[in-house]
Parts: structure tokens; C-alpha cells; sequence
């Protein structure tokens, strides 16, 4: 069956947004200890929602082998820094209410020099107290951070550091680093493409479409999510769910290639709003060698969970129903973490639908035609044609109920 929509402005795909981050910076005076040591504070990176950047606040310059611990409020508005004590040199630049960072803590360094120093690990601190002051944190919100050092000679016997203000940022995604939920980090890699090392007794019909076995290097990294689109998924972002087989948690069927880019490109869209697309980056749908590989992961036998394929180990012919998708993750994963490659509902892939070279390829991917590759089988197909190199291609606005999809957030690929 085929179908076409309106889709030019949903899949008119602009280049991911980046997000641009506001630095710590330092404010107010750090005061001076009995010994002449002046402690200054500053950080790495700022903070994110999310306590992923590796945010670190140090306070270095301080009195050696002395006890101290670093405090931070949440809203400085109209606050004027005051003196710490009378007579003493520092200011307490951070309003209350104040959260102090776990327990005073030895500077290091020698007794009578001003080699100590305090390293806080934000993140570390604030993903172990989601209760602590400010937490859950708010893209744009304000932290104020200061360092009080013991100094017994001094009035009120301690010191203050000058203060750091730093604005909280939305979690941007970092390639080949961060984690995002849901979705596996695949690094580049070179592989084996198409059949190849079957044994000559085990490929049932003698097709040469997976044929010659070639070597590709793909040279980004990528994530790919962990399971198939689900309708809950699909519905949430799109409004609509076409399946044929309902269940929230089923992969989202009946769906054309043009809608999936659709539903890509509306999630580029949702997330690069909050930092969360690196730039040069999209949510896409995989190319076939992204797929392939992904499918393997790091298998040269037919099927990534060997020579063979049981009931146990994917919803395919015999082992299912015609009448029924399963949940997704109803099965055991890849060793990638990736569930459901083999059967469930097939998947679209980006490419266009070519014949192989034998020659070695790097990033290979074919643009320019209508049909499109499929890919993985699905509970129709018998299990022995869902092998990880089986190839097939359905027309780009044909929809079927046992075709799905699956996204990555990788390099912007125009098919």
C-alpha cells in the first residue's frame, strides 16, 4: 500500500542547533589569612542540569594543612557583600540560604605555606544529595560558591576565598562521550559487510543481494536507541499512532519511510532545543552500514547470537504469532545492548536500495532513489531470512504492518 503526505516542512531537516554556554566567573574579594595567603576559587566548566560536565570547583592558595569546606547559595538578587566579621579582610559574598558541601576537609600542603587546596566535584556532589539546595537544577538557574578556610589567628578564626558565579546550562550532548538514556554508544569501527563465512549448506534460496562481503569502516561515532520506536513514543511526539498492531510499548508499524524521517526530524527539532543534539549531529534514521554493524556487533556469524536463531532468542517465523507484534526488549539483547535487530518488525534504513561492490567503503551510503532498504525481518519471516545481512527494499511511502524503525543521533546524512 502506498500513502504520501505533506511531510516537506517536518523533513525539511536544518543543521542541529548548538548551545552556547555561559563561563563561571569570579566576583568579590578574596580575603587575606594571618600567614598571607590569598585563596582563590574557580571552575572548570560550569554546571548542567543533568551533573554530567565534569563541573569542578578549586579552591587553591590557601593556608597548607588547614581545615576547610566550600558553601553555595541559589539566589543573589539584591544581596550586597558584608564584611565576614569585624576587623577581618574578607566578605561573605553568598546569600543565605546556604548549602555547605559535605564536611571540612584538610587543605594539604605544609603548615605555614599557602600551597593548600580544595577540589569539589560538583557533579559528584550533587548526583549523591538530589535533595541539596537548588536540586533538581533548571537550565539558566544561578549558583554562588565560596571557600572558607580555617585561620585560628584570624577574627572569627577563618578566612574567606572570592566567589564564583556560575549559570546552570542544559545538558549538552558530547560525541563519543556522553550517555544518553535509552540509546547505546556505538564507536567507529571497521567490519565485514554481506554474507560472508556462511556455511555453503545454511543460506536457503541462493540470493545474491547480500553479496560480495566487503570491508566498511565507519568513522563517527553514533548512538543508536536501545529498542525499536514504540507507539507510546511515536504518539507522544507525532499525535498520532497509524499501527496496525496497538500497544504502547509494540514498536510504532505501518509506517512509511517518509513519515519515520518525520518523526526524526521532529525529535532533532524537540531536543536540539535543549542543547541536546551536538552540532553537525541529527536524530536520523541509521544507514544501512550503521545497521549492519549495529546488528553484528562484532559478529561474522549469520546471526549476532551465532550460527543459528531459536525461538528463545527473536519474535520470528515459526517461533510466533502473524497476528501480533511483541513488546520491544521481549527478548535478550545484542552484546551492544541493542534489542530486537533480528525479527519484531523490520526497519527502515536511510540509504537507498544499491547493489555491493566488492572494494573496500568508508561511511558508505546511497542517496537518490525511491526505494528504500529494509532491514532485520520481522514475526512474518522466517527466521532463517532475518539474518544480519539480509537486505530487502520496500517503496519510500509504502507502509506495512510489520515495518517499523529505529533512530540514531549521528552525523547529518541528506539521502
Amino acid at each position: 500500500m502506498y500513502r504520501t503526505h505533506a511531510l516537506s516542512l517536518a523533513i525539511a531537516l536544518s543543521a542541529p542547533l548548538g548551545f552556547a554556554q555561559q563561563l563561571p566567573s569570579t566576583y568579590c574579594t578574596s580575603g587575606t589569612s594571618t600567614n598571607g595567603c590569598v585563596p582563590t576559587i574557580a571552575a572548570n566548566v560550569p554546571p548542567n542540569v543533568a551533573n554530567t560536565y565534569g563541573c569542578v570547583i578549586t579552591t587553591s592558595g590557601m593556608d597548607g594543612n588547614k581545615l576547610g569546606m566550600s558553601f553555595y547559595g541559589v539566589n543573589n538578587l539584591g544581596f550586597t557583600p558584608t564584611p565576614f566579621t569585624p576587623a577581618s579582610s574578607s566578605w561573605r559574598c553568598v546569600a543565605a540560604p546556604i548549602q555547605r558541601v559535605g564536611p571540612p576537609a584538610n587543605s594539604g600542603g605544609s603548615t605555614g605555606l599557602c600551597d593548600g587546596m580544595l577540589t569539589l566535584s560538583w557533579d559528584a556532589y550533587q548526583n549523591a544529595h538530589p535533595t541539596a539546595l537548588g536540586n533538581p537544577w533548571l537550565a539558566g538557574a544561578k549558583v554562588y560558591v565560596q571557600t572558607w578556610a580555617r585561620d585560628p589567628l584570624a577574627p572569627a578564626g577563618a578566612n574567606l576565598s572570592n566567589a564564583l558565579e556560575m549559570t546552570v546550562s542544559n545538558a549538552v550532548v558530547i560525541p563519543c562521550s556522553s550517555s544518553i538514556p535509552g540509546m547505546v554508544l556505538i564507536p567507529p569501527a571497521t567490519f565485514t559487510m554481506g554474507r560472508g563465512n556462511y556455511p555453503s549448506w545454511w543460506y536457503p534460496t541462493g540470493g545474491t543481494e547480500d553479496l560480495p562481503a566487503h570491508e566498511v569502516t565507519l568513522s563517527d561515532c553514533i548512538w543508536m536507541s536501545r529498542f525499536e520506536v514504540t507507539q507510546q513514543e511515536y504518539e507522544s511526539l507525532m499525535g498520532v499512532n497509524p499501527s496496525w498492531y496497538v500497544g504502547v510499548d509494540r514498536p510504532v508499524n505501518n509506517i512509511t519511510w517518509s513519515e519515520a524521517r518525520a518523526y526524526c526530524a521532529a525529535l532533532t527539532a524537540q531536543r536540539a532545543a535543549s542543547g541536546g543534539v551536538p552540532p553537525g549531529y541529527e536524530y536520523r534514521l541509521p544507514t544501512e552500514a550503521e545497521w549492519e554493524r549495529a546488528c553484528r556487533a562484532g559478529t561474522t556469524t549469520p546471526f549476532s547470537f551465532g550460527a543459528w536463531l531459536a525461538c528463545e532468542d527473536a519474535a520470528v517465523l515459526p517461533c510466533t504469532s502473524p497476528f501480533g507484534t511483541l513488546p520491544v526488549g521481549s527478548y535478550a539483547p545484542n552484546a551492544l545492548g541493542l534489542y530486537d535487530m533480528h525479527g519484531n518488525v523490520e526497519e527502515w534504513c536511510l540509504d537507498t536500495y544499491a547493489g555491493y561492490g566488492a572494494a573496500p567503503q568508508t561511511d558508505p551510503f546511497v542517496t537518490g532513489g525511491m526505494n528504500k532498504v529494509r532491514r532485520g525481518g520481522s514475526i512474518i519471516v522466517e527466521l532463517e531470512y532475518c539474518h544480519s545481512a539480509r537486505r530487502g527494499f520496500a517503496h519510500e511511502d509504502e507502509a506495512s504492518p510489520f515495518r517499523g524503525f529505529r533512530v540514531v543521533l549521528g552525523p547529518v546524512r541528506q539521502p
